[in-house]
């Protein structure tokens, strides 16, 4: 047993960060005060003065430890009937998008800081994926339209899958041109294509399929406790089996957590099983972002001082995610409501339905804002290995956009979503066929 007693211990300090979080969280309630901001803003008062300075998590367990957590539980509470309606902005801005801001972040980030072609795709990858935890809570406290909300979260929990795997991918590459970089010129366009359908498809066959048999399973069930318990299960369970057949385990979460919050929840779940479920993934992903947010603010607390040599990269990452940001919005979402209107959908009887609506132009500007960065862009940068080149610059450029998206945008909705020109319509129908 340690003599260092109970604050040097591990566990002892997990336990005072988790009161921490509570503390600050009660606070910025009072306040009216995203927790998430406040989160990262204690962290860093916490790291200035090196309170936790011997506390380090290992960059192998992060990945596995936070992601399929935050993920199960963003699945398994979103509205399936909401994304099937708005899919098509959905896939534009988290497919294509994607794609499309991670492309230009690297670019940019290659032409202005010099970085290394794939360790700037690398940055890109860690960086495209949203995080809208802080700005659906101010979205919410304005009263929020639901097709705005499903917008958001379906964005950033497909985005988030769809980021992961190509951070994989990319991942690989970078690894592989350490150890056989001979090997990279001899790779086929058409091997690296079928390598990213299978990680962006494979994984989704794969939790859909157990989603489904799990769905059946439950059934036979009424035991409130186990079945949560097999929630946890599938949650985990699934990403192992997807990441030992070679693909993504992330979007395996995903497609799991949307088949069994939608389909299980309906078939084989009694109302006071979907309570206790819904109430334990609540409180699993308030433990899982409180932490991750708190321990990147003590991160960036304690090496500020290094962030000189790495503030060219930096920059040009937060210009890159900035303009990525704006392109993909201001892009996509207009040709969507192009194609609605080649579609000649305004004229149909059926109105009300929002697939067949274009997304209001005046949501466009909170779309654009809450691309912040967060819990998955950190865990992505801690689960990096030690033998990837330019490491410390990769982390502090990830440090520095996600507190300035994070601090930043997040702070600036705060500030003016109260004085939103004409507000933010309660009637996305009403408010889409007036704008078309």
């Amino acid at each position: 047993m340690k003599d260092a007693g109970v604050l040097t211990s591990e566990v002892g300090i997990i336990i005072l960060l988790v009161v921490l979080t509570l503390i600050v969280a009660l606070v910025a309630r009072r306040l009216k005060f995203p927790y998430t901001l406040a989160l990262v803003l204690a962290g860093l008062l916490l790291g200035e003065v090196h309170l936790f300075h011997h506390f380090t998590l290992d960059p192998e367990v992060v990945l596995f430890l936070f992601l399929p957590a935050l993920l199960f539980e963003g699945a398994w509470n979103t509205d399936v009937q909401a994304l099937r309606d708005d899919w098509l902005p959905i896939f534009l801005l988290a497919v294509p998008g994607l794609l499309l801001s991670l492309g230009i972040i690297a670019l940019v980030v290659h032409w202005g800081a010099g970085l290394p072609v794939l360790l700037a795709f690398l940055l890109g990858a860690i960086v495209s994926p949203t995080d809208p935890i802080a700005v659906l809570g101010l979205l919410r406290q304005l009263g929020m339209p639901k097709r705005l909300n499903a917008l958001i979260e379906g964005e950033s929990l497909f985005n988030d899958g769809v980021g992961a795997a190509v951070f994989e991918l990319v991942l690989a590459a970078v690894l592989l041109s350490l150890h056989q970089p001979s090997e990279l010129d001899g790779l086929s366009p058409l091997l690296v294509v079928l390598k990213v359908l299978d990680l962006l498809g494979g994984g989704l066959v794969i939790g859909v399929g157990v989603g489904l048999l799990i769905s059946q399973f439950v059934r036979v069930i009424e035991d409130p406790l186990f079945e949560t318990t097999v929630t946890f299960c599938v949650a985990y369970g699934v990403y192992i089996l997807a990441t030992l057949v070679g693909s993504s385990g992330l979007l395996a979460v995903v497609g799991a957590g949307l088949t069994l919050g939608s389909y299980g929840r309906r078939i084989g779940l009694t109302e006071l099983t979907q309570e206790t479920v819904d109430t334990v993934w609540e409180f699993i992903s308030y433990i899982a972002n409180s932490l991750l947010f708190l321990l990147v603010g003590i991160e960036i607390g304690q090496t500020q001082t290094a962030f000189g040599g790495a503030l060219s990269t930096i920059f040009w990452a937060i210009i890159g995610v900035l303009l990525g940001r704006a392109i993909m919005v201001y892009l996509f979402l207009p040709l969507h409501a192009a194609f609605v209107h080649w579609r000649g959908n305004r004229e149909t009887t059926e109105k009300h339905r929002s697939d067949i609506i274009p997304v209001p132009p005046s949501w466009y500007p909170l779309i654009l804002l809450s691309g912040l960065r967060g819990a998955l862009s950190l865990a992505l940068v801690l689960s990096l290995q030690s033998s990837i080149p330019q490491l410390q610059t990769l982390r502090l450029a990830v440090y520095g956009v996600v507190l300035v998206t994070l601090l930043g945008q997040g702070i600036g909705l705060r500030v003016l979503l109260p004085r939103w020109p004409g507000g933010i319509s309660t009637h996305p129908a009403k408010t889409a066929s007036s704008a078309a």
